[in-house]
């Protein structure tokens, strides 16, 4: 074989790449933490998907309506995947809810370093910017694994725009618990 290094010894010089299990047993720390789906609904998502997100509009239209100060709200997959939206544009839903996903998990990335707890994974982020806030909150040990809330608001109102999530939070698990 021209131009490949010298061989390696120990290494088969008759093929191309070795492939090595870098865990051989299944690590403890990469646990789901409620985040797996039931497999009935993982099997014909599209159409659980789109059953799901109606089920859970009214509990966003709730917020919504009773929360002047609740500008935007939506419902995610931990995915990326929207499943119910209020106050954003048609062509702004995809992209808030990749990028809630995203910063979910970066989030709980960051923690993990200073906290190295691997038993508690991160449950909210609070954003401020501006004249807005915008609180992400993961629900876990549902029958659909994971979903994220997502609500925007007046920044006066953090504390009761957190409080909101918290409802909303309450009303997924009544409908889509696990237990």
């Amino acid at each position: 074989m021209a131009g490949l290094p010298a061989p390696i010894d120990g290494f088969d010089d008759e093929h191309v790449a070795e492939v090595l299990p870098l865990h051989r047993e299944p690590d403890a720390s990469l646990e789901a933490h409620g985040t797996e789906m039931d497999s009935d609904i993982a099997a014909d998502w599209n159409l659980w998907s789109e059953q799901i997100g109606r089920a859970l509009l009214p509990i966003l239209r709730s917020v919504v309506e009773s929360t002047p100060t609740v500008t935007s709200a939506m419902i995610g997959t931990a995915d990326g995947f929207n499943l119910c939206s209020l106050g954003l544009d048609e062509h702004d839903v995809t992209r808030v809810s990749a990028m809630t996903s995203s910063l979910l998990s970066l989030a709980d990335a960051v923690t993990d370093v200073v906290d190295k707890a691997d038993d508690h994974p991160l449950d909210l982020v609070s954003l401020a910017h501006g004249s807005y806030a915008t609180v992400v909150l993961a629900v876990r040990h549902l029958i659909v694994g994971q979903l994220l809330i997502w609500l925007t608001g007046d920044a006066s109102m953090k504390t009761l725009i957190e409080s909101q999530a918290l409802d909303v939070a309450t009303s997924v698990r009544m409908l889509l618990g696990d237990d």
